[in-house]
Parts: C-alpha cells; structure tokens; sequence
C-alpha cells in the first residue's frame, strides 16, 4: 500500500512540476432535446420533444489556447422513457477535439467536435440494450480563474442515432423502429489542469 501512495504521490508531483497539460473536468449541461420514430409499417413517422440533463466527465490533454485532446464519460437522464416505460438513463463514453483561440492569457474561446458511444436497457423488445451513437460540434468559452482552475461555458449541438429496434404488434405483426434526436445542449463545467 506504501508503495502505491508513494508512487501516485511521485506521479501527480512530476506532472506538476512538468505542467503537462493534462487535466480533469466536469460540466453539467441540459437539452432541449426532440426524438423522431420511424416504422417500417403504416404507422409512419413521429417526433416528440423528451429533453434531458447530461453531467459529464472529463480527462483530458493539450496546451491552452492550441489544440485539446479529452475523454468523457456522460451520465444522460432524459424526462420521460424513450422506449419503454421503465428506463431512461443513458451512460455514453465519448472523445472531443477541442481547438482553443487565446484572446488573453486567461480567455480562451473554443471550438469542439466529437463522438459518443452508449447503452440503455430496454424492455419488451428484442434486445435488452440498445446502442446509441452521437456526433456532435459547438463553441465555447474557457477562463483561467487562478492557476490550474478554469471556467468553461458552451453549447453544443448533439445529434444522436439509436440502434433499430424489433416490437411485436397484434395488428401489424413485428415491426422495426427507427430512432433519432437531436438538441441544442447549453452547459457550464470547471476543468483542473495538473
């Protein structure tokens, strides 16, 4: 166990002492955010507005006011179940390129695109998970507060595509379900930079 303190001790202190630009962060966002069905039957299509709130968290690298590198891990909760009436918890892992501008030494405006992958259990159909997959792009503000400590704030646009899904029917028979979303997600967060 001493061994293990005495190493990540020696490990954050290195990546101190180096200012590797490595850091960790959080942000908390919230959507309003519409889904679009689509059936391979006469039921057709439909949308309906489901907004969600998304805390995210970060690792990440790169140098301030040049280009940015991160891994996240988004914890979504949407407002009302999309598929079925007994979850609606989203856990998505992504990756974000982040191309920061340097207006001052403590104002960076930035520019991010980036890609998720993640799961949701379901039930009644024939899968218990579906698999969505997300792209998305937006713009930001970042600001140095003191030393290692920045404030970010941004809007992102976040277009996701669910996995097609298989239901049974009385009436129709099986029939396949097609689902997108899409929203404009505002967010704040705090980045400490080692």
């Amino acid at each position: 166990m001493k061994k293990i303190v005495l190493a990540a001790t020696l490990l954050a202190s290195g990546l101190m002492a180096a200012d590797s630009g490595i850091y960790v962060g959080v942000e908390y966002g919230a959507a309003k955010n519409t889904h679009e069905f689509t059936t391979d039957d006469s039921y057709g299509s439909s949308t309906y507005d489901n907004d969600y709130k998304d805390i995210k968290f970060k690792f990440g690298s790169g140098t301030d006011g040049g280009t940015k590198y991160q891994g996240t891990l988004s914890l979504i909760s949407y407002t009302d179940p999309i598929f079925d009436n007994t979850n609606k918890d989203l856990m998505e892992f992504g990756f974000d390129i982040i191309k920061e501008f340097e207006v001052t030494s403590s104002f960076y405006p930035f520019l991010k695109i980036g890609m998720g992958v993640g799961t949701m259990t379901v039930e009644g159909y024939s899968q218990d998970k579906i698999l969505g997959v997300s792209v998305n792009a937006g713009a930001g503000i970042s600001y140095k507060v003191v030393d290692h400590l920045y404030l970010l704030a941004g809007v992102d646009y976040v277009l996701r595509k669910w996995q097609d899904i298989e239901f049974y029917s009385s009436y129709y028979g099986t029939t396949t379900l097609s689902t997108t979303d899409s929203a404009f997600k505002p967010y704040i967060g705090a980045n400490y930079r080692f």
